[in-house]
């Protein structure tokens, strides 16, 4: 059913909770992860916030370790194959792009829960890929 399933990963707990979602569906159906990072040049939250000041990394250095944190935050399966990227823009709309480039068959996405008020000031990245995907998304709620 699924051979490619796209997870977006910022270092937050919430992608983590994407993302080990993600790995056990790719486990279920023998698919193939994609982890992808979007620079949305929005400040880093979670345990590598600290990392966005250093002057010694650049932005892309830090999307990295997002990613790389991700990588162990997921506890991916043995046997899942998974390719890293990163992306830059707006987040949804790399999200939608990158599932579009590799044939993605299922978007999975974090969600912070943030209230129906400041959801409708703030917008949501869910949200918007939810709305605008071509195939299934799951959004995994923290």
């Amino acid at each position: 059913m699924f051979k490619t399933v796209l997870v977006a990963v910022d270092g937050s707990g919430h992608a983590g909770k994407a993302v080990r979602c993600a790995g056990d569906i790719a486990k279920t159906y023998g698919a193939k992860l994609v982890l992808l990072a979007v620079d949305g040049h929005r400040p880093l939250e979670g345990p590598l916030a600290d990392l966005a000041t250093s002057e010694d990394l650049s932005r892309s250095e830090v999307f990295e370790r997002v990613l790389a944190s991700a990588r162990i935050l997921a506890d991916v399966p043995e046997g899942v194959t998974m390719e890293q990227r990163v992306g830059f823009g707006d987040p949804a709309d790399e999200i939608l792009d990158e599932a579009g480039r590799i044939g993605a068959d299922l978007i999975v996405v974090g969600s912070r829960g943030l209230g129906e008020y400041a959801e409708l000031l703030l917008g949501s990245v869910s949200r918007k890929v939810l709305h605008l995907a071509k195939v299934p998304v799951l959004v995994a709620h923290s």
